[in-house]
């Protein structure tokens, strides 16, 4: 993806705990040396040394870090990912992502900057490069989206409202 070697999603153990849809916890931090599956809300930090499994009910509201991540909810908050992020077609996620590895799934959403790879921290410069996934390598959608930010931007003197 993204022109380089495509990276397959690694096999994800089940998880020891589960969040099920209906609940909402509220907590500073939820920590754990075990994979955790979150169907409900959870407000809070989320830290664990397993992996971490987001249905698509779920919601977390606070930064999220494990080794390997998939997101199929809502996130609003920094993601840090130690080997894959597998972002599905249900999610939404707005913060900043850093992972060694992404998988983007056509209609899954990001609002952030991202690093992906051994990088040193978050960047602010203007090298950061937009996340734009195409499918089967269609760069046709690229220039639509940039045309419709075009329009948007008042760069356009047909623009539609």
């Amino acid at each position: 993806m993204f022109g380089g070697k495509k990276t397959a999603a690694p096999q994800v153990e089940a998880p020891n705990t589960v969040i099920g849809k209906g609940i909402t916890l509220e907590s500073a931090l939820l920590t754990g040396k075990e994979s955790v599956r979150i169907d409900g809300v959870f407000y809070g930090d989320v830290d664990l040394e397993g992996s971490l499994i987001l249905g698509d009910t779920g919601t977390i509201e606070g930064k999220v870090h494990a080794k390997y991540i998939v997101v199929a909810g809502v996130v609003r908050g920094n993601i840090e990912c130690d080997t894959v992020l597998h972002v599905s077609p249900t999610a939404r996620v707005n913060g900043d992502i850093k992972t060694n590895a992404i998988i983007v799934d056509e209609g899954g959403q990001l609002n952030g900057r991202y690093q992906v790879g051994d990088v040193p921290a978050m960047s602010t410069s203007s090298d950061v490069q937009p996340l734009i996934s195409t499918k089967n390598g269609d760069k046709s959608y690229l220039d639509k989206s940039l045309e419709i930010v075009d329009k948007r931007d008042g760069n356009n003197d047909n623009k539609k409202h």
